[in-house]
């Protein structure tokens, strides 16, 4: 009986049923959207703040390309690239760098690609281990921690996962959690680059580091004194600047307009509450004769609370279903939003219920239209 008035209920309200549900799917997609977009800024804002706090001067080459300095020749001769790096990158050094490599039969065919995490790069990513070398898998592969892995010939220990929120930041790079990147790769972290560089021969892991290199907390003469050394032997600027000087001239600017998006995402979302609740209100007012004659004729409240409530509930579960369908198109993992929207639209059913019953309720007084014994 209830499921046959709330399908008649449907047919009678079909356009706006429609209109509807293209509305609050598009206005809860423009949410969904824009809280996956502040989520990674978010993260991504955490990281930066973490960099500055730790004081890390971060190095990148220049494009302009100069002779090496004549005077500098001699002095430059002594600067070793791979024992700078062995020092700097060890326990007692603060420097840090990482390298992403594919897995080319290093390694078991389960993981694609190997992230190396030079130094006290290690450190800045969350990762804490005790020995030279060790290996953190993603939450996919934990059944291998705890065992032994065997990568170009070097056995390491299987200490931990890395986390399901496990993100790499660099003031050049980030690469969320969510990446596919970061989803199958294993994470080899490590205090001796010598070592490392001897297993991955064919990656000329040495460039790949100073690339991506990073400082601790340095001196302003270990700053100087990188820049200088590789100018002098290599004609080339390597210029030192700290994660706050960078971020200031790079990242204000999107972060000040994703607070902006923060806010719309807040407004939308009051908004479309005060839609949905208006919405069953329109709704209740359009009917409310309808609902009473029902009554009259021997319909109790409970019974057109229950019409009323189910037809609340079919009109809202369309954009859910909407929704879920663009997240499997879009494979987005915010499956637990589900239980909350749920949670939502039973509300709006009580609410719609109660409303309901009230103006019934009124009708009946002002009109002394049906006793109920």
């Amino acid at each position: 009986m209830v499921l046959k008035q709330v399908l008649r209920d449907i047919r009678k309200e079909w356009s706006w049923a429609l209109f509807y549900t293209v509305v609050a799917t598009m206005i809860v997609m423009a949410i969904i959207f824009l809280y996956v977009s502040f989520s990674s800024v978010r993260k991504q804002s955490s990281s930066i703040q973490s960099f500055i706090d730790q004081k890390v001067v971060m190095f990148q080459f220049m494009p302009t390309q100069m002779e090496p300095a004549e005077g500098g020749r001699q002095t430059s001769e002594s600067f070793d690239l791979v024992k700078y790096l062995q020092l700097n990158l060890s326990e007692e050094g603060n420097a840090g760098s990482y390298v992403m490599i594919g897995n080319d039969g290093y390694v078991g065919g389960k993981y694609e690609s190997i992230l190396i995490l030079f130094g006290q790069y290690g450190s800045l990513a969350g990762l804490n281990y005790g020995s030279p070398m060790a290996l953190f898998v993603p939450e996919a592969h934990n059944e291998d921690v705890g065992k032994q892995l065997t990568v170009a010939g070097q056995t390491i220990d299987v200490i931990d996962t890395v986390g399901s929120d496990f993100d790499l930041f660099h003031p050049l790079y980030y690469i969320d959690s969510e990446n596919p990147i970061l989803s199958n790769a294993l994470v080899l972290c490590t205090r001796d680059f010598q070592t490392v560089n001897s297993m991955f021969p064919w990656w000329e892991l040495t460039s790949e580091v100073f690339g991506r290199m990073v400082l601790l907390n340095p001196t302003d003469a270990e700053v100087s004194y990188l820049q200088t050394m590789f100018y002098n032997k290599y004609g080339t600027i390597y210029k030192g600047i700290s994660t706050e000087e960078f971020t200031k001239t790079t990242t204000i600017a999107s972060m000040r307009a994703h607070r902006l998006y923060m806010w719309f995402y807040i407004l939308s979302g009051v908004l479309l509450l005060i839609m949905m609740m208006c919405n069953v209100i329109r709704m209740v007012e359009a009917h409310v004769a309808d609902y009473t004659v029902h009554h009259l004729y021997g319909a109790p409240i409970r019974l057109i609370q229950q019409r009323v409530g189910g037809f609340v509930f079919s009109l809202n579960i369309l954009p859910i279903v909407g929704v879920l369908f663009v997240l499997a198109a879009n494979e987005l993992t915010l499956w637990y939003l589900l239980p909350f929207c749920m949670v939502l639209i039973l509300a709006l059913c009580v609410f719609a219920a109660c409303y309901a019953g009230k103006r019934i309720g009124t009708l009946n007084r002002l009109g002394n239209l049906r006793r109920d014994y």
